[in-house]
């Protein structure tokens, strides 16, 4: 709330016919004003949408030396740490 009474105070200026900020024109202030604003209010979007997160406790593991046939196992804990669905669609071994 503090920054839109701030952007409408700033607006209120810019509208003055004896603006005169830095020389700049009245028109490119508001137009940088607009953007500005604008840019501000894409970021709070982004930061506001749910997004997964993966989380592994050991991100990786080493069997060690293995021979031709044996089968080894090794289980891997992942969580989602995100406030959205997780799909996991592929895993490659490396």
């Amino acid at each position: 709330m503090k920054d839109l009474n701030a952007v409408r105070s700033l607006i209120m200026l810019v509208e003055r016919k004896d603006c005169k900020i830095m020389n700049i024109p009245r028109l490119t202030l508001l137009a940088s004003l607009m953007v500005t604003i604008w840019m501000g209010l894409s970021e709070a979007k982004d930061a506001v949408e749910p997004t997964p997160m993966i989380g592994v406790d050991q991100p990786t593991y080493e069997f060690g030396e293995v021979s031709q046939g044996d089968i080894v196992k090794h289980d891997f804990r992942v969580f989602n740490r995100g406030s959205a669905p997780l799909e996991i669609k592929e895993v490659r071994p490396d």
